[in-house]
């Protein structure tokens, strides 16, 4: 899939050519006001405050901008008007909550766009899901109800299998945010909330991979209790755009190199085996190489850094600077999910 592809443009849920993915920061005002230089509509927003500890805190357009996820809580979704309360045409548009306009913190926003807030029902799997997806730059949002059957499937409306699963219970709290990695076998699945090494087992994803239409649930109550509704954010490696893998980490200073096809402005690593924290590094808190301003999902700790997360974007892809237990130890495989900015 290319993003020069444009004649796939033909329904109003895709999106101009470029307008997918873009991280902007901000100051807050303990007010209310208009985040703007996104560069189009987001239908997700996850936010941090970078110099307080507090709660990431993610919104879709799906489930409605007030509806609050914390990507690294097992707390259930609730209503929170004081947060994000829309999405505009440029960005954004904050009450006076902590977690995204508290006056004097700096905050970074990651923003996607998926199907400009349209939504369909998708009946490609044994249950009925509510999708909103943009094809073209490999991602959906997949709302369903689950109903605790093992081998159960979910449509997800991409065309492609995703690599990249990361979905929640949105009515229990406990129940945190579980991942579907291509690089990690289906029987296995990692918890994005904690920084708990992989686990295996068929009663997350079946052991079952994604296909082009649908993705699997197993019987564990994590990922399907029955009756309670989920959310799941699925995505596909784009040529040129994103790249969805892994690479084994050497322990040297000049680490390896890891080639995606384009210069990163994103990315997220995780460590399969150990109690290593996920890592995100990105080209707007850290302007030049090395990247090292980093911030973990599965805590509410506030931006580091450190010279043992340096890391180049280079023009074809990252490599590692340091020899950290993030990003580089010797012998560990490390998931990665690699993102360039591309609003226009």
């Amino acid at each position: 899939m290319s993003l020069n592809k444009k004649l796939i443009l033909t329904d109003p849920g895709t999106l101009p050519d470029g307008a997918f993915f873009n991280t902007v920061l901000y100051s807050g005002n303990g007010s209310t006001q208009s985040i703007t230089g996104v560069g189009f509509k987001p239908d997700v927003v996850w936010i941090k405050p970078r110099n307080q500890v507090e709660n990431h805190h993610l919104a879709d357009s799906t489930r409605g901008s007030t509806n609050q996820l914390a990507p690294n809580s097992t707390a259930a979704a609730r209503e929170q008007g004081s947060t994000i309360t829309s999405f505009d045409s440029d960005g954004f548009t904050t009450g006076n909550d902590n977690n995204t306009n508290s006056s004097g913190i700096n905050y970074v926003a990651w923003c996607w766009r998926a199907g400009g807030g349209i939504t369909s029902s998708n009946t490609d799997g044994d249950i009925t899901s509510t999708v909103q997806a943009s094809p073209l730059s490999g991602f959906s949002i997949v709302k369903w109800t689950a109903n605790g059957t093992a081998g159960v499937t979910i449509g997800h409306g991409l065309g492609s299998a995703p690599e990249l699963i990361i979905m929640k219970n949105l009515d229990r709290a406990g129940y945190g945010w579980l991942v579907y990695h291509s690089a990690i076998s289906p029987t296995s699945a990692i918890v994005l909330n904690t920084s708990d090494a992989k686990t295996t087992g068929a009663g997350y994803f079946d052991n079952t991979a994604t296909t082009s239409s649908v993705f699997s649930i197993g019987s564990d109550t994590f990922g399907n209790y029955n009756g309670d509704d989920y959310i799941a954010y699925c995505y596909d490696s784009v040529s040129g755009f994103s790249k969805i893998g892994s690479y084994t980490g050497d322990g040297n200073t000049s680490g390896p190199s890891i080639t995606t096809g384009f210069q990163p402005d994103w990315l997220l690593v995780k460590d399969e085996g150990t109690g290593n924290s996920w890592r995100i590094l990105d080209s707007a808190r850290s302007t030049s190489n090395p990247r090292n301003n980093y911030l973990d999902p599965n805590n509410t700790g506030a931006e580091g850094t450190s010279i043992y997360s340096n890391v180049d974007f280079n023009s074809n892809g990252f490599q590692l600077k340091n020899l950290g237990s993030n990003y580089n130890n010797s012998g560990r495989t490390y998931l990665y999910w690699a993102i360039k900015i591309n609003t226009t």
